[in-house]
């Protein structure tokens, strides 16, 4: 009998020792981001990734309490392993998370271009749409902004450089230019409201068939 309490003992203390499994492990880190707690969150989310680290919700959900955490080029890290999904809504999202933590960094023309990916992936998603424009305004209002006094007596008392063929702007090989991210944004738009041109042509159309 007394051999066979220890056995029963020792059967019940195994599960204590197994790894929780990877659906516990994401319902819990869940349960702390949805609390803000965002490094225990993590903790959990790196405990399930340990048992499956192909998994691209486990890297979405580090990237985003990455994100939380003020930790934007490891975010953007777990963000490009998620760009290896098939699924373009995923692939536009990830582009979207990029855009956010190069725009936390300052980084606006990467930024504009992960916006502009984003959209070309996804043109429904308004809130790249309306992140890609906040981007050419900021960029624009940085290029337009006036010389503050002393920047303009530095300039006086350098002497006046000899004119040069001025070269146009270059961008780095992966990089949307302003210009064509502006091109980009207004085909969206134009597409949108063509788009809701013909749906409100068809709803016209309904109703008139209707009264016959």
């Amino acid at each position: 009998m007394r051999k066979i309490k220890y056995f029963i003992i020792f059967i019940a203390l195994v599960p204590a020792f197994l790894p929780a499994d990877v659906g516990s492990a994401m319902r819990r880190g869940n349960a702390l981001a949805r609390n803000g707690k965002y490094e225990d969150a993590l903790k959990k989310y790196q405990e399930a990734l340990v048992q499956e680290p192909d998994n691209m919700k486990i890297h979405y959900n580090i990237a985003r309490a990455l994100y939380k955490m003020g930790k934007y080029p490891e975010s953007i890290s777990e963000c490009q392993l998620c760009l290896l999904t098939k699924d373009r809504k995923s692939q536009a999202q990830s582009f979207y998370n990029i855009g956010n933590c190069q725009f936390k960094q300052g980084q606006l023309d990467a930024a504009i271009t992960s916006f502009t990916n984003s959209l070309l992936l996804n043109p429904r998603d308004r809130d790249a749409k309306q992140n890609l424009e906040l981007c050419l305004k900021i960029k624009e209002q940085i290029k337009n902004q006036p010389q503050s006094d002393s920047t303009k007596q530095n300039q006086q008392k350098q002497p006046s450089p000899q004119p040069q063929p001025q070269a146009q702007p270059q961008t780095k090989p992966g990089e949307i230019g302003k210009e064509d991210a502006n091109r980009i944004l207004q085909a969206l738009q134009n597409q949108e409201k063509e788009n809701l041109k013909n749906r409100q042509e068809k709803v016209e159309k309904e109703k008139v068939e209707k009264d016959w």
